[in-house]
Formats: C-alpha cells, structure tokens, sequence
C-alpha cells in the first residue's frame, strides 16, 4: 500500500468514526444537519484528541515493538494499560477537568466506576481492535511487496553472478587446465570435471530455490576455490577453513561467494607474504565469515561480480536484522567480516 492510500485509508475511517454517524443521525431522524459549531463543543473535541492518540499509540508503537517481535505478553499487557489509559484520560478531562473549567461533564452524576468502565469498553474496544487491523493490513500489504522485492533482487542478483563471476574467461580457463590434464594427467582431470559440474549444476539450478543446504553452499564455495586454484596453476597463495559438522542449517544461496570472488578478482593473489584469508565457521545457529585480501593497486577491474553492495541489499531483504556486516581498508589491506543467525524464524 503505498503513502497515498494508506492516508487516504485512515482518514476514510475517522471520517466515519466522527463525520457519519451524525450525517446519517440527521437522515434518519429526517432533522437537519448539525452545523460544524458542534464539532467545537468541547466533549467533540476532547474525543477528536483522546481517541485517536489511542489509536495511534498502539498503531506506532505497541503493534511494531511488541507484536511485530512475538512478545505477545508484553503486547497484551500493552493493550490493558492502553485501555486503563484511555479510560482513565477520559475521566480526568470530561468529568474532572470540565467539570472544574466549564461546568459541564459527559456522564451523569452519580455513574459508578464500574459501569464507566463497561460504557468505555464499547468506545476504547473497537479503537484499539481497528488500530490492530489496520496495522495487520499494512504490515501484510508491506511484506507482500517485499517478498516481491526479494524474488526481484534475487533474480537479478543471479543473472548478475553468471554474468560476471562465473563467466566465461573463468570457464573457458578450467576448461583449459582440464584438457591439460586430460593430456598430461588423465587420473586428476575426472575429480575436476566433476567439480565443474557440481558448480555449474548448482548455479543454475540449485540456486534458483529461496533457501538451500548450508551444506551444498560450503560445498559450492569449496569447488570454487578448487577450481580457481587449478585454474591459477596453484599459484595463489591461498589460506582457508570451512566449517564441518553443518547439517540441517539452511542459508540464502549465492551469499558468501561474491566476498571471496571479490578477493579473486581485486586481491594480490601470488605473495607469499600477502595471502588470501577465508575463514568461515558455525557457533550454534551463527555463521560467520571473515576475508581478508591485500588490494592488487595494478587490478583496474572495478567490476566484483554481483557487487557488494548488491549482496548487502540481499541481506537487507532476507535477513533484516539478523546479520552483520563489516567492511574495513587499513593499509591498502581488505577485510569483511559477515555474521548470519539462520535459525528460521
């Protein structure tokens, strides 16, 4: 729902909260309509002040901090303190502080606690139940169009990593180092062959799925790193640790790659002294990645495959707040640092 309609929404519902019943009080009782010198009497205005700060109290803020979160608790004893409050508002302007300032007062004399309490049920009740409702709906309507987003930024994050990761500089180079082995070692080219296919396999079809095996994306990015060592003659001077013991755990496709091919691709990759770092490991329902690289100043490939930037609106969308993601250049050295809770919701 966009800004638009969504004004247009509440004002359609305060206009029949306070403008219709008296337009069709007037047809019904075929008397003429109230001029708007009622809508200034103080009591009106009282109600045109008290009932929608309680809407709108829990529509700001009970319904996204305590329902949003789960905490149903809190959020029910939110909602009782709400309507102590509102009745408890009510009472100290219309029958304490009227009384006192003009003299007048919206219940009669004599009205008991208790049954003011009931009466207040039927107008702070329903506000508070259409505050929850319109809230529910727009939550919903924002979701629906996130998960739109989502489906959109995935599509074209994939399309983005063919194109520009696994592309076919870097295929054609394996396909190379595997006709080589084929010629020279017939007995490692077949260990590569699979490993080619087992990436290409999961590229184009694996990844296609909203959430995949944590297994099977460790998997891809140890084929990965296999291959562009083959690829690099095993020259790269590469230091790397990948978790084990992740069955069960499930994560995004195509999230942790584009940091390591980012290293691949702008890194210093033949020095001994300034080697490629990977660090990836699994405490409880945490992952957690670290990179580190030293920046090739001679490398003028400003490209990094789907783009950081890219991955950290990925995250945004299917993680919210439930990653963390640090970037860092001291002295000409990259470092990121990716922490992901992917226990489900």
């Amino acid at each position: 729902m966009n800004k638009t309609a969504k004004i247009l929404l509440h004002l359609g519902f305060w206009f029949y909260k306070f403008v219709w019943g008296t337009i069709m009080g007037s047809i019904m009782t075929d008397k003429k309509l109230e001029s708007l010198s009622y809508y200034f009497h103080p009591l009106v205005i009282g109600e045109l002040i008290i009932f929608p700060s309680i809407f709108y109290i829990n529509y700001l803020y009970i319904m996204p901090r305590f329902y949003k979160t789960g905490r149903m608790g809190l959020a029910w004893l939110a909602w009782i303190l709400l309507f102590a409050t509102f009745v408890i508002v009510r009472y100290s302007v219309e029958e304490v502080l009227f009384k006192h300032w003009l003299g007048i007062t919206n219940y009669f004399e004599g009205t008991t606690a208790g049954y003011y309490i009931y009466d207040n049920l039927y107008f702070g009740g329903p506000l508070i139940v259409m505050s929850i409702l319109f809230w529910i709906l727009d939550d919903n309507l924002k979701s629906q169009k996130e998960k739109y987003t989502l489906l959109e930024e995935k599509k074209s994050a994939q399309l983005s990593f063919l194109k520009n990761q696994v592309n076919p500089h870097f295929i054609f180079n394996t396909l190379n180092n595997i006709y080589s082995l084929v010629s020279s070692k017939p007995e490692k080219a077949l260990p590569v062959i699979e490993k080619l296919s087992q990436l290409m396999r999961y590229m184009y079809k694996d990844a296609e799925r909203e959430m995949v095996s944590l297994v099977d994306e460790i998997g891809y990015v140890s084929s990965y790193l296999d291959l562009q060592k083959i690829r690099l003659n095993d020259s790269a001077v590469l230091q790397y640790r990948l978790p084990e013991n992740i069955a069960g755990q499930k994560i995004a496709p195509l999230i942790l790659v584009p940091f390591i091919e980012n290293m691949f691709k702008h890194g210093v990759i033949n020095n001994i002294d300034k080697p490629l770092i990977i660090d990836i490991k699994l405490l409880g329902d945490t992952l957690t990645m670290r990179t580190s690289n030293y920046i090739n100043s001679a490398n003028k490939d400003q490209s990094s495959g789907v783009g950081l930037q890219n991955v950290r609106m990925r995250l945004d969308l299917l993680y919210n707040n439930k990653y963390k993601l640090i970037e860092n250049v001291i002295d000409n050295q990259y470092s990121s640092l990716l922490e992901v809770n992917l226990k489900e919701k």
